[in-house]
């Protein structure tokens, strides 16, 4: 982090390239993702998955405001 210097470009560049060479690209194709629904979240889009995965941004507020 460098205060006062805008560095998204850089960052943007350097996650393109390392997401382009991971041979793991997507959460559907993740083999952890895929036994976390076959053993606990019944399937994705599920009540469950969307119950314990899903957040509701209106309900909470950050612990500095007010």
């Amino acid at each position: 982090i460098n205060d006062g210097v805008e560095l998204a470009d850089v960052r943007g560049r350097n996650l393109y390239h390392l997401d382009k060479k991971n041979p793991l690209r997507f959460s559907h194709e993740n083999p952890a993702v895929i036994k976390a629904y076959e053993d606990f979240f019944e399937k994705p889009l599920s009540h469950k998955s969307h119950e314990l995965l899903h957040t509701d941004h209106e309900a909470w507020k950050m612990p500095n405001q007010r």
